[in-house]
């Protein structure tokens, strides 16, 4: 990929431009996470700008390329088709090979119990940035201390918030929170999760 950040953030800002401010605080937020962390800063930086580089595109054309790539999707929300979109179009598009920033991409709506650390930076980032409306204080509170609880987090309120609208929580979401929380171990989240309520 030759594209500079300021050129993907020029692209993006003229594909997306209304969502360009929540793209910005994703990358923001990616490129600290990152840096707390250790993980690949630039890595993170290209998949937070691109995460939501599908969202705009034409309903019946994300469907068509569903049917070939991920065609169980279209029995769940139209909300989560970007993902996979997304990742297809930029590797077509902009000659992105690398698997860590397109899986980023691809699961950054629903998850991914084998997710890598570039894509826990990015599921976080797109969650907690600081333009979202809704109380996220535990998520980055736990994201702080650890990419695995953040995402436990993370997946955690989408999950709450979903069932409190009666809509289907896309299994790889379950099983992504199954599967950090084993790691991690439930006593050992809930008592982090008390201790960040207390701040």
């Amino acid at each position: 990929m030759s594209l500079s950040l300021i050129d993907l953030k020029r692209i993006i800002k003229a594909k997306n431009p209304n969502r360009y401010k929540h793209i910005l605080g994703t990358f923001e937020t990616a490129t600290y996470l990152a840096k707390r962390h250790q993980v690949d800063e630039y890595k993170c930086q290209v998949a937070a700008l691109l995460h939501d580089y599908a969202k705009n595109e034409q309903l019946n054309e994300m469907q068509e390329l569903l049917k070939t790539l991920e065609p169980d999707l279209l029995n769940h929300s139209i909300e989560l088709f970007h993902g996979p979109v997304g990742a297809y179009l930029i590797e077509k598009r902009f000659n992105i090979k690398d698997e860590d920033i397109l899986n980023a991409i691809k699961y950054h709506v629903t998850g991914h119990p084998n997710m890598n650390e570039v894509a826990k930076v990015v599921y976080i980032a797109d969650y907690i940035e600081p333009g979202r409306k809704h109380n996220v204080s535990i998520q980055r509170q736990l994201a702080d201390i650890s990419l695995d609880m953040g995402v436990i987090s993370c997946s955690e309120g989408t999950m709450n918030f979903l069932n409190s609208i009666n809509e289907s929580i896309h299994p790889l979401t379950l099983k992504t929170y199954q599967t950090l929380l084993k790691h991690v171990g439930v006593e050992t989240y809930e008592i982090t999760k008390n201790n960040c309520k207390r701040h």
